[in-house]
């Protein structure tokens, strides 16, 4: 309680009729590989495909949210997957290259913001994203930030605007990591204190005692790693001032508080001025990038099996394809992309939670 993501050309009727013989009769023999879908001269396989789906929905909570759908699941996946290969098409042709130092530093990043790798984990997991798919995840998300970067590294922004933005996100840029233990009275905070300042190794024990906030009181009181207005106002104030390492009590709506900061760290506004170009540039990025993932699905040709879905090329994805075309039926797990028809068309493929 202290805490407060032009191609498309529709098949002809003829051609996607074909294209559904052509599928329907491999159910007849034996399973034959295929491909989901072609990026280019790259091949999206249907077993890649099954593997990415299967490892994410492991989780049981993934399984319950994704599950019952497991085609449209599987179009998500492959509408990722397909995106990814855009993005490294559309990153080499800007001279973008991602090293694998810039992907464990994202992933750091998402861990620190999920409480850690293990929590970053387990909620990666639960959203349908397997542990072991987190790196490649995470180099989607360097490659877009890089390529957004450079499609709008001349669009100018006033140093006003800028400094604006770093003061009302001060919780972003202001972090502390701190631990506390709260009881009912100021007697016996006084009394904790004392023996923290005597020993502090036996703060983790005494939280664990005596602290009467449950969400925490296991993990040693921790509050891990929040920003500047996260907490109410006295404990905010208190935490982001006095000096770290130091135990020290304060009183909150909540009762009172034996607390020590571990840590404290302040990015400063120069050190802050890439991220916050791309927040004041957040709608030029997205459209600069957007555009660039059209010219690049135009460029190298994206084909997609149609009972996996449709690529439509407007908004680069992966959508269903409609009902009345008679290809609505759920993905099979294999299958081959049909070849193009003559004339060259192509089958379109954190609000902190409490902590009282």
């Amino acid at each position: 309680m202290i805490r407060t993501a032009r191609l498309r050309r529709a098949l002809p009727a003829a051609a996607l009729a074909a294209a559904v013989a052509l599928l329907a009769g491999c159910g007849d023999g034996p399973v034959r590989g295929g491909a989901a879908a072609l990026v280019g001269e790259e091949r999206i396989t249907t077993e890649q495909l099954t593997e990415i789906v299967d490892r994410g929905l492991e989780a049981p909570e993934a399984e319950q949210q994704f599950g019952a759908d497991r085609a449209d699941y599987q179009r998500q996946v492959l509408n990722r997957m397909v995106r990814a290969l855009l993005l490294e098409e559309a990153a080499q042709e800007q001279g973008i290259e991602v090293t694998a130092g810039e992907v464990d530093e994202q992933l750091a990043d998402f861990a620190e913001q999920a409480g850690g790798r293990e929590a970053l984990e387990e909620q990666a997991a639960a959203g349908g994203i397997s542990p072991s798919d987190l790196p490649r995840f995470a180099r989607e998300v360097v490659l877009e930030l890089r390529l957004g970067d450079e499609l709008t590294a001349d669009e100018q922004v006033p140093q006003e605007q800028l400094q604006q933005l770093y003061e009302s996100n001060r919780g972003r840029f202001e972090t502390a990591e701190s631990r506390h233990i709260l009881v009912e009275d100021e007697a016996q905070a006084r009394d904790l204190l004392a023996q923290v300042q005597a020993d502090p190794s036996r703060f983790d024990e005494l939280a664990a005692e005596f602290s009467t906030d449950t969400s925490n009181a296991e993990d040693g009181g921790s509050l891990g790693r929040q920003g500047r207005g996260t907490f109410v106002p006295e404990f905010d104030e208190a935490v982001f001032t006095q000096p770290v390492g130091e135990p020290f009590v304060v009183q909150t709506q909540f009762g009172w508080h034996v607390v020590v900061v571990d840590d404290r760290e302040t990015v400063s506004f120069a050190e802050a001025q890439d991220e916050l170009r791309r927040q004041a540039l957040s709608e030029q990025r997205g459209a600069a990038v957007l555009e660039a993932l059209r010219a690049t699905a135009e460029r190298v040709g994206v084909e997609v099996n149609p009972r996996f879905g449709q690529f439509d090329a407007e908004a680069v994805e992966v959508v269903p394809v409609p009902a009345d075309d008679g290809l609505s039926s759920p993905a099979p797990e294999d299958g081959a992309v049909p070849a193009p028809p003559a004339g060259g068309e192509q089958v379109q493929p954190v609000e902190p939670s409490p902590a009282g």
